[in-house]
């Protein structure tokens, strides 16, 4: 992610129904998986063959490859204009190659607005408020965009939130006012041992806390264009 905002794509987690939409496109297209295995300089592929027993039957390219099993390995492959990525592990089925037909799909999107690094040194703050209103969740603000924010709790514990849910949100960066609004939860990561990250979109944001967004942005591409690196 490049602090100037200049990089405008974003990794997307797919529902299960997506994902396997994804994969059948795949299928259809005959889209190669491309990935990279201990050993071998240039990167392998594989199509898949077929879907069985929830299980997605791969045949690498050359067939003699032999991939690894029970090891993560990350995946990418397109339909049409699309990037994916899964990160799975290799099995064997009744002596062929597959992975698991759930596996999570990560789908490399666009943005709808450049996303900004809060400065270092900026003064920052912000709060996720759950639907019950009892509890909130201190986070720092990790960057901003126009049309989103993302978080970092502070807490070191499971999120209770999933991909699609609507929170309540506030934060203050800078000089500026707090800003309040619902948002759209568009990516939750729980990281063992550390805090997790949480991707937002902002929804019914009114005319007025939009505006300190914007203000927001605006101080960040002034000070990116003043400090440079």
């Amino acid at each position: 992610m490049s602090a100037t905002g200049a990089i405008t794509e974003f990794l997307n987690e797919l529902s299960e129904t997506d994902g396997l939409s994804a994969l059948k496109g795949a299928y259809s297209n005959r889209s190669p998986f491309i990935f990279k295995i201990d050993g071998i300089d240039q990167p392998v592929k594989a199509y898949i063959s077929s879907f069985a027993d929830k299980k997605v039957i791969l045949t690498p390219e050359p067939a003699n490859i032999s991939l690894p099993l029970d090891k993560e390995t990350s995946l990418k492959f397109l339909v049409g204009t699309e990037v994916f990525f899964i990160k799975t592990v290799f099995k064997n089925h009744m002596n062929r190659f597959c992975i698991d037909m759930n596996a999570k799909v990560i789908q490399l999107k666009r943005r709808k607005e450049p996303r900004f690094l809060i400065p270092k040194g900026w003064n920052q703050s912000g709060a996720i408020i759950l639907q019950n209103a009892t509890q909130t969740l201190k986070c720092n603000v990790i960057d901003v965009s126009k049309s989103g924010i993302r978080f970092e709790v502070l807490e070191q514990a499971k999120i209770p939130l999933h991909r699609d849910d609507i929170v309540k949100i506030k934060f203050q960066i800078h000089k500026r006012g707090e800003v309040q609004t619902t948002a759209i939860v568009r990516f939750a990561l729980n990281r063992p041992n550390a805090s997790s990250i949480m991707g937002l979109e902002f929804a019914n944001i009114t005319e007025v806390q939009n505006e300190r967004v914007a203000s927001i942005v605006s101080d960040i591409e002034m000070y990116l264009a003043t400090h440079k690196a």
